[in-house]
């Protein structure tokens, strides 16, 4: 028997190269672990932080309340899909880990300016502000929230 090529076969070259970009994709991966991390350094210090739970209801939108349970503006249906989609990325950490999917988050404002959500219990941080202003906007409108709460039961 000999050896012969058919019309749809691929070139080697062109193989050879998917291998290695599979191969590198994989290295990246298994060496970058950490490198979507949120490390707060000791000159940024947090401002404030507020911790809340999120609560769905059946219509799709979002309660937001804070640990002593006041419950902050609904965030509707329309604009709840980048809050959503943060928070199913963090379950997904807490599924894993058995942890309880109510406990609370933190949203800490930064001196620097930035606005991080923090998992309480797997201290997973994320930098909302490389998502856009458009979609920090809606945490941090829950930040704010939480500081004139903290400021009315200050007076």
């Amino acid at each position: 028997m000999s050896a012969h090529r058919h019309a749809t076969d691929l070139p080697r070259p062109l193989l050879w190269s998917a291998a290695v970009l599979v191969l590198l994709a994989v290295a990246l991966a298994a060496l970058g672990e950490d490198a979507g991390a949120v490390r707060i350094e000791a000159t940024t210090a947090i401002v404030s932080s507020h911790d809340v739970r999120l609560h769905s209801r059946p219509d799709g939108a979002v309660v937001p309340m804070l640990l002593d349970g006041t419950p902050l503006r609904t965030i509707s249906a329309d604009k709840v899909g980048f809050v959503s989609g943060v928070i199913r990325g963090l379950a997904r950490g807490r599924k894993l880990s058995n942890i309880d999917p109510n406990a609370p988050y933190r949203i800490s404002r930064l001196r620097d300016g930035r606005l991080l959500l923090t998992d309480t219990f797997t201290a997973t941080s994320i930098n909302l502000d490389v998502f856009g202003s458009d979609n920090a906007r809606t945490f941090a409108n829950i930040w704010e929230q939480g500081e004139a709460h903290a400021l009315s039961n200050a007076r």
